[in-house]
């Protein structure tokens, strides 16, 4: 049986003065994302960023914040059913966690995160047609199923520069046999307190790869709620970006 984290917290506002709110058609639906650019700084790299079941961009905007203050672009999109992007329907969190066949509601929520890798490819694409980001060097940051779709995507479209999964709940032993051959680096981040099956995966995360870091913080904290609860978390992943990108 699959599971999904969901979240029941009010989000702020997805879009700050500096951004540029664009859609990005795909396969039907209207991806709403946000992007900001590095304000009087060179662009160096560009990040996308992705959010949690029941989530949306908003949850991004400190970290897309301190980015462009580094001369990161990066752009919070909206996945199929979550936030803004919502044309052909919703994912509602109070349906079952749990897979029903026999329920059409259930299934077709369900449909809506596994399908959240034709939308990071969607996205992907979008950015290669982009002739003044397309070059440069790109960070992907999941949270919860999203880091599993960002790996199917790489598998399909080729890997990013530099991967950060928040708290990546079905993370797939397929996903972790690609972690080393990828070829570059990945970082895994959890809450202690945490889901029980998650000391599991990490585990199985580390005995999978080699080249793979894990963070396990303190306190408690689902994906990108680790941002509430570790203030400078922000800080600290774009310093471990920082660290490894490209020269």
């Amino acid at each position: 049986m699959a599971t999904l984290m969901f979240s029941f917290a009010l989000l702020p506002s997805a879009q700050s003065a500096l951004d540029q709110q664009i859609t990005i058609p795909g396969t039907g639906w209207k991806l709403i994302a946000d992007l900001r650019l590095p304000e009087g700084k060179t662009t160096r790299t560009f990040a996308v960023l992705l959010h949690k079941a029941a989530g949306d961009r908003s949850a991004y905007l400190q970290m897309a914040q301190a980015m462009a203050e580094n001369g990161v672009a990066s752009l919070r999109v909206d996945l199929r059913g979550h936030g803004e992007s919502t044309n052909l329907g919703a994912f509602d969190p109070e349906i079952s966690r749990y897979m029903d066949r026999d329920d059409p509601a259930v299934v077709a929520n369900f449909e809506l995160i596994k399908a959240g890798d034709q939308d990071v490819i969607t996205v992907l694409q979008w950015l290669r047609d982009q002739p003044e980001f397309s070059d440069l060097p790109l960070i992907m940051m999941g949270s919860s199923y999203t880091g599993e779709e960002m790996v199917e995507a790489g598998a399909e479209l080729g890997y990013a520069d530099i991967y950060v999964a928040l708290a990546p709940g079905n993370f797939s032993q397929d996903s972790i046999s690609e972690i080393d051959g990828s070829g570059v680096p990945w970082l895994f981040v959890r809450a202690e307190v945490e889901m029980p099956f998650f000391p599991a995966l990490f585990e199985a995360i580390r005995d999978g790869s080699e080249t793979a870091e894990i963070w396990v913080l303190p306190g408690e904290g689902h994906a990108t709620d680790l941002f509430d609860e570790n203030p400078n978390l922000h800080l600290r992943l774009l310093n471990w970006i920082n660290d490894r990108l490209p020269d």
